[in-house]
């Protein structure tokens, strides 16, 4: 709650007053009381005027039920891009994972038999794949 006085809305004397007419009903106050308290409850100001009239009674009012909520504190709004899970393949998703050791392997061989120009082409034909590997996330 809080420590500063709130002013009562109607509503709230309404709920105040509905409160004692239960109570009044169970037996709980006299007829006399719940007169006296329902004058009280429709001069209340505050909130605290108000808990006053219920506070020897088991079932409190509804205070303040129709006003909006704030935070707390304020917090800075993050901007967070939306992340995608990915998804686990088990190796009969993913043609280029199997052809990359491959081509590395005739780079190996054509570069160890003197064919520099044939080792260039696959390099480049591997950098091509590898970069579509990471350009789909892996795959």
């Amino acid at each position: 709650m809080t420590d500063r006085p709130i002013r009562a809305s109607d509503k709230e004397r309404d709920s105040v007053v509905e409160v004692l007419r239960d109570a009044y009903t169970d037996g709980r106050i006299t007829l006399e009381e719940f007169d006296d308290r329902t004058s009280a409850a429709y001069a209340s100001k505050t909130w605290g005027d108000l808990r006053e009239l219920t506070s020897d009674l088991p079932v409190e009012p509804v205070l303040g039920a129709g006003l909006p909520q704030r935070p707390p504190h304020p917090r800075p709004v993050a901007q967070v891009m939306p992340t995608v899970p990915r998804q686990r393949h088990d190796g009969r998703n993913r043609p280029l994972g199997r052809l990359l050791p491959v081509i590395f392997a005739w780079i190996m061989i054509a570069a160890a038999a003197g064919s520099p120009d044939t080792a260039a082409a696959l390099s480049v034909v591997f950098i091509c794949l590898l970069a579509c590997r990471v350009g789909y996330g892996g795959r």
